[in-house]
C-alpha cells in the first residue's frame, strides 16, 4: 500500500492531542459548574450522560482520522498498462564559466540558475530533456531522456571547475545543443517539437553564435535565450584551496574584472528565433509562459513503456468517516430537544461530511501549493533563528511560485532579520506589486516602511507607512512606526539644514582664507618684487661704480704713462743733450789733442785707450737704455736711475 498525497498524515498526531484538549475543556467546565451549583452540580444539568458524551467524541475523532487517511489517497493493488508517451525534446544548455559565480543575483548566478532549473524539471512532464554545459567549450552532460531524476543530479552537479577552458562560447553551445537534437530525431526531417534553453549571463567572449541561431531557426529548433544577472553587473569572487573567499577575480592588468548581463545579445537571439528573452529573477522558469512557449512546440510519440498502475482506495476510509461522524446523531440524547451543544456536533458531522466529500475526490485532494514544503522548512528554521537557512527555504519557495506575495513577505522577513534593509524593503514591495488582497497589502506596505525605516530612509518609511493606514488604519504599531518615522524625518532634515549651513560656514571660511592667502602671496609677490627690483638696482649701481673704478684706474693708468712717457722724452732729451755736451766736449778734446804736441806719445796713448773706455761706456748705456725703454713699454719701471 501506498499513499499519493502522503502530507495529511502528519496532522494524524493532532488527534490525540485534541481529545486531551476536550478532556481538558470538561474538566474546567465542571470546576466551574461545582463553584457555581455545589456539589450537586450534575444533577441539575438536564440529558447529560458522561458515557454517550464519550462515545460521541470518540466516534468524531475517529471520523476526522478516517478523513485525514482519505485526504492522503491510500493505494494498492498495482497493475502493468501500456502507455505511449508524446511529448518534445528540449535541451538545456546552461553557463558554467566563471562569470556566472558573480553575486548580483542571491545567492550567486550559478547557484540561482539551477534552483530555476530544478523548479523546471519538477513540473515538466512528458518532454526528453538533454544537459549541455559550456565556458569556453562545450560538452554534451546529459544526453535526452525521460529520466528527470537523473537530469536532475546531473544539474546539482554542474561547476565552473567542470571545464578548464574558461569563456563563454555560446556558438560552440548552440552547435553542440544542435547535433544533439539532431540524433534524437532520428531521422525526421523537421525539429518543430525540439527547443534549446539556453541560461547565461550573454557575456560572448568567443563570437560566432549568430551563425549557429540562423542554422537552429533553419532545422526548426526553437532557441529560447535565459538570462542570468543584472545589466548593472557584479564581480566573480575567487576562493582558496580550502573554498574560503580570497577577493575578486582580476584581468592581466591587474584590474578588477566586472561582468554584466548582455542583454541585448539576448534580445537579438530572441528576434532570430521570433521569441521573446526570459531574465531569471524576473520570469520564473516554472512559470505558466515558458510553458506556454513550450506547448507551441507540438508533440510526437516518444516511447512506449509499461507502468504500474495503482488502484484509489481512498473510498473506504471516506465511508468510515461518514460512518463516524453519523453515529453521534444515533446516540444523541432520547428526551426532548436536543441541547445547543448535540446540535452543533450534528452540524459539525454534516460539515465534516461535505468536506470529506469534496476534498477526497483525486483531483481536488491531490495537488500541494508549489513551495509549501519549503515555505514549512523556512519558518522551522525561522522561529529557531536561523535565519540565513530560513532564507534560502524561503528563496526554493519563491523559485517555484514566484507569483505567491507571501512567500515574498517571508523573504523580505528573512532579510529583515539578517539586517539586509534595502533588499529587505524591495521585496516587500514586490509582494506589494503582486497582492491583491487589501490585508496582505497593507501588511506589505508596513514591513516595507519598517524597513525603510531600519535603512535610514523615514521619509520612504513615512510614504509606506501612510498607505498601509489609508488600507487598514486600526493598526497601533504602524501609528508607532509613522510617528517615529516622522520624528526622524524632521530630525534628518534639521541635521541636513545644520549639515548645509555648516558647510556654507566652511566654505565661507575656505574662501575666507583663500583670500587671505592670495592677498599675502600678491603682497608677498609685491614684496619680492621689490627686492628683486632694489637687488637689480644695486647690481646696477655695483656694475656702474666697478665701471667708473675701471675707467678711474684706466684714466690713472694712462696718466701715469702719459707722465712716464713725457718723463721719458724729458729723461731722453737730457740725454741727448749730455750726449751733445758729452760729443761736444770730446770734439773740443779731440781738437785740442791735434792742438798737442805730437811728440808726446805717452799722452797720445792714454787717450786713445781713454777713448775705448769710454766707447765701452757708451756701449753699455746704450744696452740699458734699449732694455729700459723696453720695460716701460711693457708698464714697468727703470732699474737704474742713472741720468742719460
Amino acid at each position: 500500500m501506498r499513499f499519493a498525497v502522503e502530507i495529511w498524515l502528519w496532522l494524524v498526531p493532532l488527534i490525540p492531542l485534541l481529545w486531551l484538549l476536550l478532556r481538558h475543556t470538561d474538566q474546567r467546565a465542571k470546576r466551574r459548574l461545582g463553584a457555581l451549583l455545589g456539589p450537586v452540580a450534575s444533577r441539575h444539568v438536564e440529558g447529560d450522560n458522561p458515557r454517550l458524551r464519550a462515545w460521541r467524541r470518540f466516534f468524531v475523532l475517529g471520523g476526522f482520522f478516517w478523513l485525514l487517511l482519505a485526504l492522503a489517497r491510500p493505494q494498492w493493488g498495482a497493475s502493468e498498462v501500456t502507455v505511449t508517451q508524446q511529448g518534445s525534446d528540449i535541451v538545456v544548455a546552461l553557463d558554467i564559466s566563471n562569470s556566472m559565480l558573480a553575486e548580483d543575483v542571491p545567492p550567486n548566478r550559478m547557484e540561482r540558475a539551477k534552483a530555476e532549473l530544478g523548479s523546471f524539471l519538477g513540473r515538466l512532464e512528458d518532454s526528453r530533456i538533454g544537459l549541455v554545459f559550456f565556458a569556453g567549450s562545450a560538452f554534451v552532460q546529459c544526453p535526452l531522456t525521460l529520466d528527470y531524476g537523473t537530469a536532475d543530479i546531473f544539474l546539482k552537479m554542474a561547476g565552473p571547475d567542470m571545464l578548464s577552458e574558461q569563456g563563454t562560447a555560446i556558438g560552440a553551445a548552440l552547435e553542440t545543443s544542435r547535433e544533439l537534437l539532431a540524433k534524437g530525431r532520428e531521422g525526421e526531417a523537421g525539429g518543430s517539437f525540439q527547443a534549446v534553453l539556453l541560461v547565461t549571463d550573454g557575456e560572448d567572449l568567443e563570437g560566432a553564435w549568430e551563425k549557429e541561431a540562423k542554422a537552429l531557426l533553419a532545422d526548426g529548433v526553437r532557441l529560447i535565450p535565459v538570462g542570468v544577472g543584472e545589466e548593472s553587473g557584479g564581480l566573480i569572487p575567487v576562493f582558496d584551496n580550502r573554498g574560503r573567499p580570497a577577493g575578486f577575480m582580476k584581468d592581466e592588468q591587474d584590474n578588477v574584472v566586472m561582468t554584466r548581463l548582455d542583454l541585448a545579445a539576448l534580445n537579438e537571439m530572441a528576434n532570430i528565433s521570433g521569441g521573446s528573452p526570459f531574465r531569471i529573477g524576473v520570469d520564473g522558469l516554472a512559470g505558466d509562459r515558458l510553458f506556454a512557449e513550450l506547448k507551441r512546440l507540438g508533440r510526437r510519440d516518444l516511447e512506449e513503456r509499461r507502468i504500474s498502475a495503482f488502484q484509489e482506495r481512498y473510498l473506504i476510509p471516506l465511508l468510515l468517516a461518514m460512518v463516524c461522524f453519523a453515529l453521534p446523531l444515533v446516540l444523541g440524547p432520547r428526551q426532548g430537544k436536543r441541547t445547543g451543544r448535540a446540535a452543533r456536533t450534528g452540524l459539525t458531522g454534516a460539515a465534516c461530511f461535505l468536506a470529506v466529500t469534496c476534498l477526497g475526490l483525486p483531483g481536488i485532494a491531490g495537488p500541494i501549493p508549489a513551495g509549501s514544503r519549503e515555505m514549512a522548512a523556512g519558518m522551522d528554521k525561522y522561529r529557531q533563528g536561523a535565519f540565513e537557512e530560513a532564507l534560502g527555504e524561503f528563496e526554493s519557495a519563491l523559485v517555484q511560485a514566484p507569483d505567491n506575495p507571501l512567500i515574498s513577505l517571508a523573504v523580505g522577513e528573512a532579510l529583515y532579520q539578517l539586517e539586509r534593509y534595502p533588499e529587505a524593503a524591495n521585496e516587500f514591495e514586490r509582494a506589494l506589486q503582486l497582492a491583491d488582497d487589501q490585508k496582505v497589502q497593507s501588511e506589505a506596505l508596513y514591513n516595507a516602511g519598517t524597513a525603510y525605516l531600519a535603512a535610514g530612509d523615514p521619509a520612504k518609511a513615512a510614504e509606506a507607512l501612510r498607505r498601509s493606514l489609508a488600507l487598514d488604519p486600526a493598526q497601533d504599531d504602524a501609528l508607532f512606526n509613522l510617528e517615529v518615522a516622522l520624528r526622524r524625518q524632521e530630525q534628518q532634515e534639521q541635521e541636513q539644514q545644520d549639515q548645509e549651513e555648516q558647510d556654507q560656514e566652511e566654505q565661507d571660511q575656505e574662501e575666507q582664507d583663500q583670500e587671505e592667502q592670495d592677498q599675502d602671496q600678491q603682497n608677498q609677490e609685491e614684496q619680492d618684487q621689490d627686492q628683486q627690483d632694489q637687488d637689480q638696482q644695486d647690481q646696477e649701481q655695483q656694475d656702474q661704480d666697478q665701471q667708473d673704478q675701471e675707467q678711474q684706474d684706466q684714466d690713472q693708468q694712462n696718466q701715469e704713462e702719459q707722465d712716464q712717457e713725457q718723463q721719458d722724452q724729458e729723461q731722453q732729451d737730457q740725454d741727448q743733450q749730455e750726449q751733445e755736451q758729452q760729443d761736444q766736449e770730446q770734439q773740443e778734446q779731440e781738437q785740442q789733442e791735434q792742438e798737442t804736441d805730437p811728440a808726446d806719445e805717452q799722452t797720445e796713448e792714454l787717450s786713445q785707450e781713454q777713448a775705448l773706455q769710454i766707447l765701452q761706456a757708451l756701449d753699455r748705456d746704450e744696452e740699458e737704455l734699449k732694455r729700459s725703454v723696453q720695460k716701460r713699454l711693457k708698464g714697468g719701471r727703470p732699474q737704474s736711475g742713472k741720468k742719460w
